[in-house]
């Protein structure tokens, strides 16, 4: 990965939620077409991370570089969530709108691009991630991996630079979690740029080219897929994981 070059960088990121500490001193540097996984415990501060990359929550400390400049919480938000998009646990599609029109929501309304275009591109997307012959249901009508992929879709309509994914198979049934992973291995093996927390270890493994073992606020290790999970140095992340893997 060392060729390639920084897209993202975290210098000392601080998150607190009034007196609680959530997110303490956290450093990462995200090269163009990586994979990077976080792993941990629940409550450990994953999930407010991934928000405080596009922005989703205002860190209270630290900086975000996107691209070589410094993000400014003030003014760069439309840009950073423009090319920063975020794929939730719980998919967040308008119930009112068909897959289509789910995906073809933000660039019409926010890149302005004429319908027709949107549509056949809309179209192109849901292709990519099987389902098409989907398109005109809507939500309520599909399974809860079809609106995850749907949601998939929606995020990539902004050919956004990177892909925040916060535990997206979480909220599924165990039979539909392979159809969602599949796209997103998909999207990795086509060179995305992606950020994923997930409790999928052997998808960690098999797709990340960084994994980070997140607890308590902190970073507390990081490395290949084979050195965090077969040759953990902290006692935390080797007691994490051997709950974990089975």
């Amino acid at each position: 990965m060392s060729d390639k070059k920084v897209i993202y960088e975290v210098k000392h990121l601080q998150k607190s939620f009034g007196k609680v500490e959530v997110l303490r001193d956290i450093n990462m540097k995200i090269e163009n077409g990586e994979v990077c996984t976080i792993i941990g415990p629940s409550g450990s501060g994953k999930s407010t991370f991934l928000r405080c990359l596009n922005l989703l929550e205002t860190p209270t400390g630290g900086e975000l570089w996107f691209e070589g400049k410094k993000v400014n919480e003030k003014t760069d938000v439309k840009m950073l969530r423009r090319d920063v998009g975020m794929v939730f646990q719980s998919f967040n599609l308008f119930p009112m709108f068909s897959a289509v029109e789910n995906v073809m929501y933000a660039p019409v309304h926010i890149k302005k691009l004429p319908k027709a275009e949107a549509k056949e591109e809309a179209m192109e997307l849901l292709s990519r991630v099987g389902l098409a012959e989907r398109a005109d249901y809507y939500p309520g009508e599909l399974s809860g991996g079809q609106q995850q992929r749907v949601a998939i879709a929606r995020a990539l309509a902004m050919k956004p630079k990177m892909l925040l994914f916060d535990e997206p198979t979480s909220a599924l049934d165990p039979e539909m979690v392979g159809e969602v992973l599949n796209v997103m291995k998909n999207l990795a093996e086509n060179g995305m740029t992606m950020v994923i927390v997930t409790h999928e270890m052997g998808f960690a493994k098999d797709v990340s080219d960084t994994v980070y073992f997140m607890d308590g606020g902190y970073l507390i290790e990081s490395g290949t897929p084979d050195e965090v999970f077969n040759h953990p140095k902290t006692e935390r992340a080797k007691k994490f994981l051997a709950s974990v893997l089975v």
